[in-house]
């Protein structure tokens, strides 16, 4: 928990830390990857295909500043390329953002989609169980944004216009080239023991047609051992402003018994009881629950070796023939990842 909400830290504040110090090298260099076990079965049978020995993760990451105003980031998944996936494709993060002040930055280039909610958070390389729709949201896309922190760093808000992650879809399935956008706004906030990942969303699915999320993650330290969190996302068609029938709710509980070890519990719910074909990614008539638990230990105090271990069950309904989760599936996870830094 305690890594992951590091590792968010450094992407949402990482171009004004750069802005701000005169000593930040003009470029930094990293590698992570990440292999697991699994053993996947549905309904009783073994999934071979999800199953067995994979290498999931291999990113390579650069950062730094070029002058005191302008700061740059740039991820690239280097196992994400085939004859179906571009180099772009595969590229998370590249962006030049520009410092007008200590408050006030503008960026432009590729990013996450600003989705509200802790499980949109992680990287691939971070993730381990999550609810259906982030599964099947295309979460990095083109575009501008601009950000707000406040002078006390408590709060940061961003007002994104990108392109819609539903944009290849639909240009792939109506074989034609059209331009989709989404409109973002979320808010970050840090109060003491309570902390916020909300957002308001509006993605256009085909063109002039909207679907609107409300996303409020929040997450409470109990102790400085011991967290919960709560995602809670709507999702409402143009002109259908209905609650809970299009939604998913997650809930986590995060415990470190050490500086080394970090256990956690999960549970997930995702419905789609509307009539409508807005919401691409968790369809009409599914409603699955997912349940898990999983523990992460740290061999090096830097944590960047990281060994894990996760199972999880999930049952239900699911319409979508290739989404993620399935009735009576079952999951187990073993692996490991680790972070290298070159320069």
């Amino acid at each position: 928990m305690k890594l992951r909400s590091l590792l968010l830290l450094t992407a949402l504040y990482t171009y004004s830390v750069q802005a701000q110090d005169s000593k930040q090298k003009p470029i930094n260099i990293t590698f992570e990857a990440r292999g697991d076990f699994c053993n996947e079965k549905v309904d009783g049978k073994t999934d071979h295909e999800n199953s067995g020995f994979k290498g999931t993760n291999l990113n390579l990451i650069l950062k730094g500043n070029i002058g005191k105003k302008f700061s740059y980031m740039y991820r690239q998944r280097l196992n994400g390329i085939n004859k179906d996936y571009s180099f772009f494709d595969a590229t998370d993060w590249l962006y030049l953002s520009y410092h007008i002040n200590n408050n006030f930055t503008l960026t432009a280039g590729k990013w996450a989609v600003m989705v509200g909610g802790w499980d949109f958070d992680p990287a691939p390389i971070d993730v381990f169980q999550l609810y259906e729709f982030p599964y099947n949201f295309p979460c990095y896309e083109w575009g501008v944004w601009g950000s707000y922190d406040t002078n006390n760093k408590k709060d940061k808000i961003i007002a994104q216009f990108v392109e819609s992650p539903f944009q290849k879809m639909y240009n792939h399935s109506h074989n034609e080239k059209t331009n989709l956008y989404a409109y973002n706004l979320i808010w970050y906030g840090s109060h003491g023991r309570f902390h916020t990942d909300w957002s308001v969303n509006m993605m256009e699915y085909a063109p002039n047609k909207y679907i609107n999320y409300i996303a409020l993650g929040t997450r409470y330290d109990i102790t400085n051992k011991l967290q919960v969190q709560v995602d809670v996302m709507n999702r409402a068609a143009k002109h259908q402003a209905f609650f809970f029938k299009d939604c998913s709710i997650s809930g986590r509980v995060d415990y470190q018994p050490s500086k080394h070890f970090n256990i956690w519990t999960k549970a997930s719910y995702d419905v789609n009881q509307t009539n409508t074909d807005a919401d691409k990614c968790v369809l009409p008539n599914t409603e699955i629950t997912r349940l898990g638990v999983g523990m992460e230990y740290f061999p090096l105090t830097d944590q960047r070796v990281r060994l894990h271990a996760n199972y999880s069950y999930a049952f239900g309904k699911n319409t979508n023939e290739n989404g993620y989760l399935k009735d009576k599936q079952s999951m187990i996870d073993l692996g490991v990842t680790w972070r290298m830094k070159v320069l």
